[in-house]
């Protein structure tokens, strides 16, 4: 008979670990010290339309499809007019780099086209610079990338964003197949459905879920930690000095989101959102779309400005007055008038997402291995967002259910 497994954390990371667990026929056991499953994930329905405390979508894979059919989750995909992006420069750009910048980028590129992978330790800045000129780094590459990872860029390590660092075996996943649907894809009754449909999933299975309850390893009982970085390095310093050691050393980034709703004839970008180079006086890393990206997610205009992270950590300080002013003069400059909201919500998430800078690739690159019992899923660990925090789930569970 298979050994049960326990899963510690009930966040996305800890719900797909244990529906990947069930499929390889193991009993499992989910604990979880708050009073609720989906971690940062939640879903809060106003009059005005929903709001995400988090991600209101994942880049959809085989995987995610095969898993959320399984578990009676549909999926809705990006609406068409939801699949521009904009980055600012003087004003919103779909393409934000002059006939100059373009031309330079060309030319580095063919000249560093034998050399296009990062080397060790090189800052996505100095990787960009490299390949395709400063032009294309300031106004499309780092723009992009901060608005996935909110790093510094002349911190953040390329290896890691582009997936070539040289991780150790045990940190290892799948690589993602396609899906039938491409892109960016959510359930119609926002991300909290996709939680709710895990829990009812797990429970229908026989999984003991335990909430409000600390949970901590003899270093015999089998487990998957799926718990933030400084969270791991706590269940796992006792029985683990050196590994809790390197993963209590992960700097964490501080993140605050504002979902503001307005009028539906309120002046707007038909799109996914638009990103804001540091250059250009923002304050904001980017603003999401919502409305415009998926179905049913009025009826107000609704969109959700993202601050914080690596360059401005003391932004989830801010009052909500704070927030509504720095809004209102930040809308007013990206489309050049005014707009009163109806309603705003304000999300703070301090010591939030890991940064990917050079300092974790060191980290990671020498992680010691976990004792043979213990295994760890989490955004830290090389690999960001959900849609790779769930091809983690699922290897992390294949592994166990072939040593077993």
């Amino acid at each position: 008979m298979k050994p049960t497994i326990t899963v510690v954390g009930a966040g996305f990371s800890g719900l797909t670990t244990a529906y990947f667990l069930t499929k390889h026929d193991f009993k499992v056991r989910l604990v979880e010290k708050t009073e609720r499953a989906g971690g940062l994930i939640k879903t809060i329905r106003t009059q005005h339309g929903l709001v995400e405390t988090a991600a209101n979508g994942l880049l959809n894979s085989a995987l995610f499809e095969n898993m959320c059919a399984d578990i009676g989750v549909p999926l809705i995909a990006t609406r068409k007019k939801g699949r521009k992006r904009f980055i600012f420069r003087g004003k919103p750009k779909q393409v934000p780099l002059k006939v100059s910048d373009i031309g330079r980028m060309a030319l580095r590129f063919g000249i560093s086209a034998a050399s296009l992978r990062p080397r060790p330790f090189e800052t996505i800045a100095d990787w960009g610079r490299r390949v395709i000129g400063r032009g294309g780094t300031d106004y499309l590459l780092t723009p992009a990338l901060g608005g996935i990872y909110a790093g510094d860029p002349e911190q953040l390590s390329a290896s890691l964003i582009f997936g070539r660092a040289f991780l150790p075996d045990h940190l290892a996943t799948n690589r993602p197949q396609k899906a039938k649907v491409r892109g960016t894809v959510a359930p119609p009754g926002g991300m909290q459905q996709l939680i709710d449909g895990l829990r009812n999933y797990l429970e229908q299975t026989g999984v003991e879920l335990q909430f409000s309850h600390g949970s901590e390893s003899a270093g015999t009982e089998a487990a998957v930690i799926c718990l933030s970085a400084r969270g791991a390095a706590d269940f796992v310093s006792k029985i683990a000095p050196d590994l809790g050691a390197a993963l209590g050393q992960i700097e964490m980034l501080s993140l605050a989101t504002v979902t503001c709703f307005y009028r539906p004839d309120a002046t707007k970008l038909n799109g996914f959102g638009c990103l804001f180079p540091r250059d250009q006086g923002f304050r904001a890393r980017g603003v999401l779309f919502n409305d415009c990206i998926f179905e049913g997610r009025g009826p107000a205009h609704a969109e959700t400005w993202i601050f914080g992270g690596a360059l401005d950590p003391s932004v989830v300080k801010l009052s909500m007055a704070d927030f509504a002013d720095l809004i209102a003069a930040e809308r007013e400059r990206l489309y050049g008038r005014k707009d009163e909201p109806l309603d705003s919500y304000v999300t703070r998430w301090p010591n939030a997402l890991p940064h990917y800078s050079i300092e974790l690739e060191k980290i990671l690159t020498a992680l010691p291995a976990p004792p043979d019992s213990i295994s760890l899923v989490g955004n830290y660990l090389g690999r960001i967002g959900l849609a790779k925090i769930l091809e983690r789930a699922a290897f992390v569970a294949e592994s166990i259910g072939t040593a077993c």
